[in-house]
């Protein structure tokens, strides 16, 4: 298991691992949900991460397929 570095997600400050890693655009994820931008607010793989909560969408706002 090797280190690949800090998880790129904005406001996740996990090492992400070879095992766990998740690449998206040339960069390293911790997790899938921070690789795809946390979608409809998926929460990141840790618990409490602040990603999660930086990364939801603003409440009331409805994904672009409802408009």
């Amino acid at each position: 298991m090797a280190d690949m570095g800090t998880c790129a997600c904005v406001g996740c400050e996990y090492t992400v691992t070879s095992e766990q890693a998740s690449i998206s655009e040339g960069e390293v994820y911790c997790c899938t949900a921070c690789a795809a931008g946390h979608p409809e607010g998926m929460d990141c793989v840790h618990d409490g991460c602040a990603c999660t909560e930086l990364n939801r969408p603003a409440s009331g706002d409805l994904p672009e397929e409802q408009f």
